[in-house]
């Protein structure tokens, strides 16, 4: 039986591969929270040319969707326009316009940095709305993807990630409802 004792890089060797494998194992229980899908679409008895009117100008939410008192963008649906969204039910929220295609009717934004947890269950969010024919009218998809309001490994109640999810579809939800009602009775 051999006594000696192993070089001492091989004991170096040893105890920082078990040091990595503790890391890894913790690691592996405390993460981060992961971005929810929010898809939802509708089917509207209207050309796309006719629905993009009403839903691809980045200023005019309001005009459309019902959950809002008002809203504004200081430039336009040029890249990089802020919006301001005043909630019909109190509290404002701001975006900024990604990317802006009339051509493939289609629009990309995302949340301001400061959003109030008591207005949306949000931390951040992105979205892309577009219109596509379907049969003879169109469909309008509005795909968003949000960080829960607490980004902690055990999030509070009404900050987790269902009220984030509930928190987005409360404002999509009756602006799509309300597009295809204003758009099927003109």
């Amino acid at each position: 039986m051999d006594t000696r004792l192993p070089p001492p890089c091989s004991r170096r060797l040893r105890a920082a591969a078990a040091a990595l494998l503790a890391s890894a194992a913790l690691g592996a229980q405390a993460h981060g929270p992961t971005p929810q899908k929010i898809d939802e679409q509708i089917e509207v008895a209207a050309p796309p040319a006719a629905v993009w009117a009403l839903v691809g100008d980045f200023a005019r939410f309001a005009a459309w969707n019902p959950v809002l008192a008002s809203s504004s963008a200081d430039r336009g649906n040029a890249a990089g326009s802020k919006r301001t969204l005043t909630l019909a039910r109190g509290g404002v929220l701001t975006e900024e316009l990604d990317e802006h295609q009339d051509g493939e009717m289609s629009m990309s934004y995302r949340s301001g940095r400061d959003i109030d947890p008591a207005v949306l269950a949000v931390g951040s969010y992105s979205a892309r709305l577009r219109v596509l024919p379907a049969g003879s009218g169109s469909r309008i998809e509005w795909r968003a993807r949000a960080y829960r309001a607490d980004t902690g490994n055990e999030p509070a109640e009404g900050r987790d990630d269902a009220s984030a999810v509930a928190a987005l579809q409360e404002l999509m939800r009756p602006a799509l409802a309300a597009a295809r009602e204003r758009l099927q009775t003109r």
